[in-house]
């Protein structure tokens, strides 16, 4: 297989990742999804097989989207979103929320509803919301479904009320520690950083509803918020989950991150040796451990990360995408540990790696910084970098630079306005069709 074919092999399998980078909700992270799922490809006998067009017109319009859409919506930097509200969310919307138990299976013939073979009649043990239209305590409910026992289950059920009928919105089975939990639950209307220290002693609690729900209120919290909770966290117990090979991948970038803001000297060390091993296969979490470290070290890391992740030319691909992710982080959120700078530094040296040069071309130019213009231009259409995504990536980061003017300012006493012309006119010269199509795309009139 070629060089070319195996970087983009790589890439593609971290998108398979069933439980990989789709961190849905964060426009910044499935932006990041969609860009590397352009890459999926097709290997047939060592062979690169794409359709023809498609690959290249996703980059295009998946980057029209990444460059011009200026909100990020609020998601922790490493947690996968979840597309269900948590227990607390849908608690707050609710009208009617109950626990029943199941009791007993009965044929549809004894309801008079041929059109649903059994019911399921369940008791309701508790109320814990009330509306005039829903349930008692003690009272009996049937619904036309199967519902499987054995007898006893509990189930937590969320309804609302429309037209007058109450409508059952969500059902889910759980344990009688669901009971506590929701009663204790600080308001919803209360900052996060307040509801968040309740939750965290929730996180991987021995109820797994319980655990991936006290997650979920922690995916959905901007980085501020988490922070804020940061004294609420235990390293100890925090050590012990990163290490556990049962807990989901997905749940670590969390758990790295949280101790980087909580840590000491000792988990500097702890996080170093995570992070150390250079390994050929996506390891989830692995961005959010070396985001908690970075912070953690207030960039003293960065040149470990830099000499181990992203300047060894044998890095795996998956090892370096983390560490991208993870200066990312840095340059959105970690200005205060890490001067923006040194961040701009390191990602530089990334161009320098063929099989990200498009991602990080397209970030320098989200960054404004145009120091590389000149070495963007002597690796356009090289060997390696002979690639339709890096090319448009190149022009588009030309294209880009003679837009940063600041208002007031003369366009030609600015260095980078006057290098991005003479680029983009050579580039013309070059590849016209392609600096047409990128400037119909991304910068139309």
């Amino acid at each position: 297989m070629s060089t070319v074919a195996s970087t983009l092999h790589r890439r593609a399998s971290i998108v398979r990742s069933p439980a990989g980078p789709c961190h849905q909700g964060d426009r910044r992270l499935v932006g990041r999804l969609l860009h590397d799922f352009a890459l999926m490809v097709d290997f047939r006998r060592g062979s690169l097989v794409c359709v023809p067009g498609l690959r290249g017109w996703l980059v295009l319009l998946i980057g029209v989207w990444l460059a011009t859409s200026p909100v990020e919506l609020r998601a922790c930097p490493f947690c996968p979103q979840s597309l269900a509200p948590s227990l607390g969310e849908q608690m707050a919307t609710a009208q009617v929320v109950v626990i029943a138990r199941w009791a007993e299976l009965i044929p549809g013939d004894q309801t008079g509803d041929s059109d649903h073979p059994k019911h399921t009649r369940f008791e309701i043990t508790r109320v814990l919301k009330k509306h005039a239209k829903g349930p008692d305590k003690g009272e009996s409910v049937v619904v036309p479904l199967e519902r499987p026992g054995p007898k006893g289950t509990l189930e937590l059920w969320f309804g609302a009320v429309n037209n007058g009928m109450l409508q059952w919105t969500y059902r889910t089975t759980c344990s009688g520690s669901v009971i506590p939990y929701l009663e204790k639950a600080p308001a919803g209307d209360l900052p996060p950083a307040k509801r968040l220290p309740f939750y965290a002693g929730y996180l991987e609690h021995q109820d797994e509803l319980l655990a991936e729900d006290a997650f979920r209120e922690f995916a959905s919290a901007e980085f501020s918020e988490v922070k804020g909770a940061a004294s609420a966290f235990d390293p100890v117990r925090i050590r012990e989950w990163l290490q556990q090979e049962r807990i989901p991948g997905a749940r670590k970038g969390l758990y790295g991150l949280m101790l980087g803001l909580c840590g000491g000297p000792d988990d500097e060390v702890f996080l170093r040796k995570m992070i150390e091993p250079n390994v050929d296969e996506v390891r989830l979490g692995l961005d959010g451990i070396m985001g908690g470290y970075l912070y953690l070290t207030a960039g003293q890391g960065l040149d470990f990360i830099q000499k181990t992740k992203i300047v060894d030319p044998e890095a795996p691909f998956p090892e370096t995408y983390a560490a991208m992710q993870a200066l990312r982080f840095l340059w959105s959120y970690g200005s205060d540990r890490v001067p923006r700078e040194q961040v701009l530094k390191t990602v530089r040296t990334l161009v320098e790696r063929p099989a990200v040069c498009d991602i990080v071309v397209n970030d320098l130019a989200r960054w404004k910084d145009w120091s590389v213009q000149d070495r963007l231009m002597e690796l356009y259409g090289t060997k390696e970098y002979n690639l339709p995504t890096i090319k448009r990536a190149i022009i588009r980061y030309q294209l880009a630079s003679l837009r940063d003017v600041p208002e007031g300012i003369d366009p030609e006493s600015l260095p980078h306005v006057v290098a991005g012309r003479k680029f983009v006119e050579a580039l013309r010269m070059r590849d016209p069709k392609r600096v047409a199509e990128v400037e119909r795309l991304f910068f139309p009139e």
